[in-house]
Protein backbone atom coordinates (compact mmCIF):
# COMPACT_ATOMS: atom_id res chain seq x y z
CA UNK A 1 0.00 0.00 0.00
CA UNK A 2 1.13 3.70 -0.76
CA UNK A 3 1.12 7.09 0.46
CA UNK A 4 -3.13 7.21 -0.06
CA UNK A 5 -5.47 6.46 2.36
CA UNK A 6 -6.45 2.63 2.53
CA UNK A 7 -9.82 1.43 2.67
CA UNK A 8 -10.43 -2.61 3.54
CA UNK A 9 -14.44 -3.43 2.26
CA UNK A 10 -15.67 -6.73 3.26
CA UNK A 11 -18.40 -7.48 0.90
CA UNK A 12 -16.95 -5.59 -1.66
CA UNK A 13 -18.86 -7.75 -4.67
CA UNK A 14 -22.21 -7.27 -3.64
CA UNK A 15 -24.66 -4.57 -5.44
CA UNK A 16 -23.88 -2.06 -1.87
CA UNK A 17 -20.26 -3.05 -1.89
CA UNK A 18 -19.61 -2.50 -5.57
CA UNK A 19 -20.53 0.77 -5.26
CA UNK A 20 -18.58 1.37 -1.90
CA UNK A 21 -15.48 -0.02 -3.87
CA UNK A 22 -16.23 2.25 -7.07
CA UNK A 23 -16.97 5.93 -4.90
CA UNK A 24 -13.64 5.50 -2.81
CA UNK A 25 -11.50 4.55 -5.21
CA UNK A 26 -12.84 7.76 -6.81
CA UNK A 27 -11.79 9.78 -4.19
CA UNK A 28 -8.45 8.26 -4.33
CA UNK A 29 -8.43 5.51 -1.79
CA UNK A 30 -6.39 2.35 -2.45
CA UNK A 31 -8.31 -0.43 -1.97
CA UNK A 32 -7.61 -4.03 -0.05
CA UNK A 33 -7.54 -6.04 -3.67
CA UNK A 34 -8.07 -9.29 -2.03
CA UNK A 35 -11.77 -8.52 -1.33
CA UNK A 36 -12.66 -7.03 -4.16
CA UNK A 37 -11.80 -10.56 -6.57
CA UNK A 38 -15.06 -12.93 -7.49
CA UNK A 39 -12.76 -15.35 -5.70
CA UNK A 40 -12.64 -13.29 -2.30
CA UNK A 41 -11.78 -15.14 0.82
CA UNK A 42 -14.60 -16.45 3.19
CA UNK A 43 -16.24 -13.37 5.62
CA UNK A 44 -16.49 -15.70 8.13
CA UNK A 45 -12.78 -17.05 8.67
CA UNK A 46 -10.37 -16.00 10.88
CA UNK A 47 -8.00 -17.19 8.52
CA UNK A 48 -9.44 -14.26 5.71
CA UNK A 49 -8.19 -11.92 7.36
CA UNK A 50 -4.57 -12.88 8.33
CA UNK A 51 -3.16 -10.16 5.60
CA UNK A 52 -4.85 -7.12 5.84
CA UNK A 53 -2.97 -3.90 5.57
CA UNK A 54 -0.63 -2.63 8.25
CA UNK A 55 -2.23 0.81 7.97
CA UNK A 56 -6.13 0.70 7.52
CA UNK A 57 -8.12 4.24 7.14
CA UNK A 58 -11.34 3.37 6.33
CA UNK A 59 -12.70 -0.90 7.28
CA UNK A 60 -16.45 -1.20 6.01
CA UNK A 61 -18.57 -4.31 7.02
CA UNK A 62 -20.24 -4.99 4.22
CA UNK A 63 -21.07 -8.68 3.72
CA UNK A 64 -24.28 -10.47 4.50
CA UNK A 65 -26.60 -12.52 3.52
CA UNK A 66 -30.55 -13.46 4.01
CA UNK A 67 -32.46 -16.55 4.33
CA UNK A 68 -36.19 -16.19 3.71
CA UNK A 69 -38.44 -18.39 5.49
CA UNK A 70 -40.40 -19.06 8.41
CA UNK A 71 -38.41 -19.95 11.38
CA UNK A 72 -40.57 -23.46 11.32
CA UNK A 73 -38.80 -24.51 8.20
CA UNK A 74 -35.53 -22.74 8.64
CA UNK A 75 -32.71 -25.11 9.64
CA UNK A 76 -30.16 -24.85 12.14
CA UNK A 77 -27.60 -25.00 9.44
CA UNK A 78 -29.71 -22.24 7.42
CA UNK A 79 -29.86 -19.80 10.69
CA UNK A 80 -26.05 -20.27 12.05
CA UNK A 81 -24.92 -19.33 8.21
CA UNK A 82 -26.52 -15.85 8.14
CA UNK A 83 -25.25 -15.68 12.01
CA UNK A 84 -21.47 -16.75 10.72
CA UNK A 85 -21.33 -14.11 7.83
CA UNK A 86 -23.25 -11.24 9.03
CA UNK A 87 -22.05 -10.94 12.66
CA UNK A 88 -19.14 -13.70 13.70
CA UNK A 89 -17.56 -12.18 10.27
CA UNK A 90 -17.52 -8.79 11.63
CA UNK A 91 -16.26 -9.17 14.94
CA UNK A 92 -13.56 -11.38 13.34
CA UNK A 93 -12.70 -8.34 11.17
CA UNK A 94 -12.88 -5.80 13.74
CA UNK A 95 -10.12 -8.03 15.86
CA UNK A 96 -7.87 -8.23 12.51
CA UNK A 97 -8.31 -4.64 11.70
CA UNK A 98 -7.97 -2.74 15.35
CA UNK A 99 -4.42 -2.92 15.14
CA UNK A 100 -4.27 -0.87 11.36
CA UNK A 101 -7.26 1.30 12.62
CA UNK A 102 -5.31 2.15 15.46
CA UNK A 103 -2.47 2.78 13.59
CA UNK A 104 -4.24 5.58 11.40
CA UNK A 105 -6.75 6.77 14.16
CA UNK A 106 -9.38 5.41 11.50
CA UNK A 107 -12.97 4.41 10.95
CA UNK A 108 -15.06 1.27 10.80
CA UNK A 109 -18.31 1.26 9.57
CA UNK A 110 -20.89 -1.57 9.78
CA UNK A 111 -23.82 -1.88 7.37
CA UNK A 112 -26.82 -3.36 9.50
CA UNK A 113 -30.95 -3.46 8.58
CA UNK A 114 -34.36 -1.56 9.56
CA UNK A 115 -35.00 -5.53 10.05
CA UNK A 116 -33.50 -4.87 13.03
CA UNK A 117 -35.87 -2.72 14.63
CA UNK A 118 -38.82 -3.12 12.21
CA UNK A 119 -38.82 -7.05 11.37
CA UNK A 120 -40.24 -8.23 7.87
CA UNK A 121 -41.52 -11.69 8.46
CA UNK A 122 -39.89 -14.91 7.34
CA UNK A 123 -36.27 -13.24 8.25
CA UNK A 124 -35.83 -14.47 12.13
CA UNK A 125 -31.79 -15.19 11.16
CA UNK A 126 -31.29 -11.41 9.63
CA UNK A 127 -33.40 -9.92 11.87
CA UNK A 128 -31.53 -11.13 14.96
CA UNK A 129 -27.49 -10.83 13.50
CA UNK A 130 -28.69 -7.26 12.39
CA UNK A 131 -29.71 -6.36 15.78
CA UNK A 132 -26.10 -7.95 16.97
CA UNK A 133 -24.23 -6.30 14.72
CA UNK A 134 -25.66 -2.93 16.06
CA UNK A 135 -24.18 -4.29 19.24
CA UNK A 136 -20.75 -4.92 18.39
CA UNK A 137 -20.77 -1.90 16.52
CA UNK A 138 -21.82 0.41 19.45
CA UNK A 139 -19.55 -1.59 21.37
CA UNK A 140 -16.49 -0.87 19.91
CA UNK A 141 -16.93 2.59 19.78
CA UNK A 142 -16.32 2.26 23.76
CA UNK A 143 -13.70 -0.12 23.34
CA UNK A 144 -11.84 1.96 21.03
CA UNK A 145 -11.98 5.36 21.57
CA UNK A 146 -9.13 6.03 23.38
CA UNK A 147 -7.05 5.20 20.50
CA UNK A 148 -9.18 7.67 18.55
CA UNK A 149 -11.11 4.95 16.27
CA UNK A 150 -14.61 5.77 15.62
CA UNK A 151 -17.06 3.23 14.98
CA UNK A 152 -20.60 3.79 13.01
CA UNK A 153 -23.48 1.62 12.01
CA UNK A 154 -25.67 2.02 8.94
CA UNK A 155 -29.34 1.03 9.49
CA UNK A 156 -29.93 0.71 6.26
CA UNK A 157 -33.13 0.77 4.41
CA UNK A 158 -34.69 -0.27 0.73
CA UNK A 159 -32.46 -0.18 -1.40
CA UNK A 160 -33.19 -0.08 -5.63
CA UNK A 161 -31.75 -3.30 -6.09
CA UNK A 162 -32.95 -6.36 -3.26
CA UNK A 163 -29.72 -8.33 -1.96
CA UNK A 164 -28.72 -11.12 -4.06
CA UNK A 165 -29.07 -13.74 -1.37
CA UNK A 166 -32.70 -12.20 -0.64
CA UNK A 167 -33.29 -13.70 -3.63
CA UNK A 168 -31.26 -17.16 -4.06
CA UNK A 169 -32.43 -17.99 -0.62
CA UNK A 170 -36.02 -17.47 -0.46
CA UNK A 171 -37.98 -20.64 -0.17
CA UNK A 172 -40.26 -19.06 -2.12
CA UNK A 173 -39.05 -15.94 -4.50
CA UNK A 174 -42.03 -15.51 -6.62
CA UNK A 175 -43.24 -13.68 -3.17
CA UNK A 176 -40.59 -11.14 -3.43
CA UNK A 177 -41.89 -9.88 -7.31
CA UNK A 178 -43.28 -6.32 -6.59
CA UNK A 179 -41.73 -6.32 -2.80
CA UNK A 180 -39.68 -3.48 -4.07
CA UNK A 181 -42.51 -1.25 -5.58
CA UNK A 182 -44.58 -1.77 -2.83
CA UNK A 183 -42.08 -0.16 -0.77
CA UNK A 184 -40.93 2.39 -3.35
CA UNK A 185 -44.96 3.76 -3.14
CA UNK A 186 -44.44 4.10 0.91
CA UNK A 187 -41.28 6.22 0.85
CA UNK A 188 -41.72 9.71 1.26
CA UNK A 189 -39.65 10.54 -1.67
CA UNK A 190 -41.51 7.91 -3.80
CA UNK A 191 -37.75 6.63 -4.34
CA UNK A 192 -35.47 3.75 -3.41
CA UNK A 193 -31.97 4.30 -2.17
CA UNK A 194 -29.26 4.52 -4.61
CA UNK A 195 -26.62 2.12 -4.00
CA UNK A 196 -24.58 5.31 -4.35
CA UNK A 197 -25.64 6.96 -1.95
CA UNK A 198 -24.68 5.03 1.06
CA UNK A 199 -21.32 5.06 -0.71
CA UNK A 200 -20.99 8.77 -0.40
CA UNK A 201 -22.60 8.89 2.98
CA UNK A 202 -18.96 6.19 3.95
CA UNK A 203 -17.12 8.50 1.75
CA UNK A 204 -18.18 11.42 4.40
CA UNK A 205 -17.28 9.07 7.37
CA UNK A 206 -14.37 8.20 6.00
CA UNK A 207 -13.04 11.82 6.32
CA UNK A 208 -13.16 11.89 9.90
CA UNK A 209 -15.67 14.64 10.33
CA UNK A 210 -18.10 12.41 11.99
CA UNK A 211 -15.37 11.10 15.13
CA UNK A 212 -17.54 12.98 17.47
CA UNK A 213 -20.88 10.52 16.83
CA UNK A 214 -19.01 7.54 16.81
CA UNK A 215 -21.13 4.57 18.24
CA UNK A 216 -24.38 6.03 16.60
CA UNK A 217 -26.61 3.63 14.39
CA UNK A 218 -28.04 5.81 11.76
CA UNK A 219 -31.34 5.36 9.75
CA UNK A 220 -30.12 5.82 6.48
CA UNK A 221 -33.55 4.81 5.02
CA UNK A 222 -35.06 8.05 3.52
CA UNK A 223 -37.44 8.31 6.15
CA UNK A 224 -39.24 5.09 5.36
CA UNK A 225 -39.78 3.69 9.15
CA UNK A 226 -41.24 7.15 10.38
CA UNK A 227 -43.62 7.24 7.08
CA UNK A 228 -47.38 6.12 8.04
CA UNK A 229 -48.86 7.38 5.27
CA UNK A 230 -51.07 6.05 3.42
CA UNK A 231 -52.98 4.55 6.03
CA UNK A 232 -54.47 1.41 3.56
Amino acid sequence: MGTKKVAVVIGATGNLGSAIVATLENAGYEIDQLWVSKNHPDASSAESYMKLPSRIDLAIYAAGINVVKPVHELAESEFDKVMNVNVRGAFLFAKAAFSGLKLSKGVFVTISSINSVFPYPNRVAYCTSKAALEGLTTQLAVEWGEYGISTHCIRLGPLERLMKSTVANASNPSALEGILEAVRKRMPQHALIPAEAVANYILTLGNGSAQWVTGAVINFDGGYTRNIYPLS
